[in-house]
């Protein structure tokens, strides 16, 4: 294919709006122009633009369109996809409902990039990979963490041969109050990131083993899945907030986890709703170590070094370099979804992930009920 990439988007949600759409911009449809002075930014040119856009707030989806020069608004997914001459969908919706749309794109024969967590259940995850398979059509997953610079950058470095064998892998990674698991689950929405991000840099996980506290009021520090369903209108992560008030208390839990890969390493991971958003990631190979802190700054460790090196984004760079969107992966993560559709191949990250993050999360929550390690 030597034309543009034709992308449909259904979701004009506020992660959608303050992230992805502008990420068109800076990956997709006009990224800059440097002379390849700067390499992090993506190289190759325009690939794709966006044709059309759908949320069943119309409203909503008009605004979305004229603040990102979208040339067509729907209300209804399945109008969209009766245009041939849109090749693959984004779909960023909540996860209760993105299963549906994501079949029915692939059913309709495009490809499509799914928001994490794709789904809550894993019955949804393996329908969307039949859906997938059943089409011939590609189904990649959000996770842009992988994406992010300073999180390549660190994996860049463990592959060096002088760091040698990965055997230790520690993560934290904490968000303020959580709203009521009725609208999100904690770990499914929130810590799908750090569940998926242990599998990329250190491989499979054969065994877990996990202890959750609680301070919410009413909760106890066995988990217990929410009852209360909500509808998923307008904002989910607002809307759905307001009408839970004062029927269901917010999250507020902390997660100890022990991870057991199956290289023989060994993690833990630390995932909590009771203090301020941060993160910290380290990898220890044979006297060796790379630390990421704050999603951020970039430290290593390597045998023979003196001193430690240290990388951070240069300030000094033009303003698309320091987007956090461009930082952060999600320019990175459309940029390469675009690529591989054009191209008719597999992502690197595909809902495969999806459903090895989600069984990650059910076996966490099952070693805390039994108290005891188990497998994935």
């Amino acid at each position: 294919m030597t034309s543009l990439v034709r992308v449909g988007f259904v979701g004009c949600g506020s992660h959608a709006v303050q992230n992805l759409y502008p990420s068109f911009r800076l990956a997709v449809s006009n990224p800059p122009d440097t002379g390849g002075a700067i390499g992090e930014l993506a190289e190759g040119g325009e690939v794709g633009e966006l044709v059309a856009c759908c949320d069943v707030d119309e409203a909503r989806a008009r605004r979305c369109a004229r603040d990102f020069g979208i040339p067509e608004v729907y209300t209804d997914h399945r109008e969209l996809l009766e245009r041939s001459d849109v090749d693959c969908v984004v779909v960023a919706m909540h996860p209760r409902l993105q299963p549906a749309v994501a079949i029915d794109c692939l059913e309709a024969g495009k490809h499509v990039l799914i928001e994490k967590p794709p789904a809550e259940t894993l019955e949804d995850c393996l329908a969307m990979k039949e859906a997938g398979e059943r089409a011939g059509r590609h189904v990649m997953v959000a996770f842009m963490k992988r994406f992010s610079h300073p999180y390549l950058r660190a994996r860049a470095l463990a592959a060096r041969p002088e760091f040698g064998q990965l055997a230790a892998y520690e993560a934290r990674f904490t968000f303020g109050v959580y709203p009521p698991r009725s609208v999100y689950d904690f770990l499914n929405g929130f810590g799908c990131h750090h569940l998926d991000l242990a599998r990329w840099f250190m491989g499979e996980v054969s065994w877990v083993f996990a202890a959750r506290v609680s301070l919410a009021e009413g909760d106890t520090a066995e988990w217990r899945p929410g009852r209360l369903e909500l509808p998923v209108t307008g904002s989910a992560w607002r809307d759905m907030w307001q009408a839970a008030e004062g029927r269901e208390p917010p999250q507020e839990e902390a997660w100890a986890c022990v991870l057991g890969f199956a290289s023989g390493a060994v993690g833990t991971l630390q995932l909590a709703s009771l203090e301020r958003l941060n993160e910290r990631v380290v990898l220890t190979g044979r006297q060796a170590a790379v630390h990421v802190d704050g999603w951020w700054r970039v430290t290593s460790y390597l045998p023979g070094r003196d001193a430690a090196e240290v990388w951070e984004p240069e300030h000094q760079l033009p303003g698309d370099a320091l987007d956090p969107r461009q930082l952060h992966g999600y320019a990175g993560e459309l940029r390469h979804f675009v690529e591989r559709a054009r191209d008719g191949a597999a992502p690197d990250v595909t809902i495969d992930d999806g459903i090895a993050a989600l069984r990650l999360e059910l076996a966490l929550k099952r070693s805390v009920a039994e108290r005891r390690p188990v497998e994935p």
